[in-house]
């Protein structure tokens, strides 16, 4: 159950089938390296929804046409470094637990379908790309990014 709450790819069946043979206490200490992973991962994954929030507002372009937009920004970077750093500190536990995992049980750690290891190194870079995308569907929506084709001016009607 905690491994299908967290996306964890592994089934009941796969699981039987591969640890059925494995005595208590060998059977706990697997228990054991899947749930640090899983426990590991959660907490990195909640620390990425918390910057995918911050990012929502944070990296709008438009928020810098507001009041005082060098404090902000300032405040912004502070906050944003804040939960990078929090982020590394939590991928080295997950690096950690992921690999003892695959290095014990030879399993490879996926989550919502994707190697984790993988996922790591791409869903910041992809979580801003869809943020952006969204903007920008919103933007078209209400008409912002229209291309309007204007007639040729030459540069003596600009003058005159």
């Amino acid at each position: 159950k905690q491994w299908y709450q967290r996306r964890v790819a592994i089934t009941a069946g796969d699981m039987t089938i591969k640890y059925c043979k494995y005595e208590t206490k060998q059977l706990k200490s697997t228990v054991d390296l899947w749930e640090n992973a899983c426990t590991a991962i959660s907490n990195r994954e909640k620390l990425i929804l918390e910057l995918e929030i911050f990012e929502k507002d944070a990296s709008d372009p438009q928020r810098l046409f507001g009041k005082n937009p060098k404090t902000s920004r300032l405040v912004e970077e502070k906050r944003r470094s804040a939960l990078h750093r929090r982020i590394k500190k939590c991928e080295k536990e997950v690096l950690s637990h992921v690999g003892k995992v695959k290095d014990a049980l030879g399993d490879v750690v996926t989550y919502q379908g994707r190697v984790y290891f993988d996922k790591m190194s791409r869903d910041i870079t992809e979580m801003l790309y869809w943020l952006q995308q969204e903007r920008r569907q919103v933007a078209l929506e209400k008409g912002g990014m229209l291309m309007v084709d204007l007639p040729p001016v030459s540069p003596l009607q600009l003058i005159g």
